[in-house]
């Protein structure tokens, strides 16, 4: 299976991800997981998901994968960090050599409006005001799969979306880099949104900015 796209972030972080064509069968032959989800179509993101990470990091024993209460999976023993993320038609995986990474891959789907109050604080939503109708929903998308992805990497739970991440700028090109700042509890940490847009999706992946 060609991934369908591929990135390095930078020497010690990677990122990919998975245009989902096949059947649920080809990934329940190839992942060999025991999964109890009904659902067809989450149950096949579930597992192409861990078949990407598989084929990215052929070495990762997926049956000794355990999830942290923040939901986030987690392998013992490893000498790597990684993520993971999917939606409708996508899987996403983001995997660094060094330290903790978050990834989120998000469809832009007017659904976004009916949520968006849940993550954008004032002056998110002052950025993002002045602009067109579909210009609104695809920075909205943004910040979303943002704000995701900050989560996953900052691996605290008791998170306010909208208070505690702070998005610094929009997500002005078709690929980019942007600030953002975490201030959570006696916590401060800068981040950078390493982003890109696809023709239905933004996928974005947080990484801190030290290394």
């Amino acid at each position: 299976m060609p991934f369908f796209y591929q990135q390095n972030i930078n020497e010690t972080r990677h990122l990919a991800i998975w245009s989902i064509t096949e059947p649920v069968s080809f990934f329940e032959t190839d992942v060999q997981l025991e999964v109890n989800i009904q659902n067809e179509e989450r149950k096949i993101q579930h597992l192409a998901v861990r078949l990407l990470f598989k084929l990215m990091m052929p070495e990762a024993d997926l049956s000794k994968m355990v999830m942290a209460d923040n939901g986030k999976p987690y392998l013992q023993g490893v000498p790597f960090h990684f993520s993971f993320s999917h939606c409708k038609g996508y899987a996403a995986v983001a995997v660094s050599d060094t330290d903790s990474i978050g990834i989120d891959i998000e469809n832009i789907h007017p659904r976004i409006l009916k949520v968006a109050h849940k993550f954008l604080n004032d002056t998110e939503q002052s950025m993002i005001a002045p602009l067109s109708e579909n210009d609104q929903l695809k920075q909205m998308a943004f910040f979303w799969a943002a704000k995701e992805a900050m989560y996953k990497q900052h691996e605290k739970l008791g998170i306010d979306f909208a208070k505690d991440f702070n998005v610094l700028q929009l997500a002005n090109e078709d690929r980019g880099v942007v600030a953002a700042l975490i201030l959570h509890k006696s916590i401060e940490k800068r981040v950078n949104l390493d982003y890109h847009f696809g023709e239905d999706y933004v996928c974005v992946t947080c990484i801190t900015t030290s290394l």
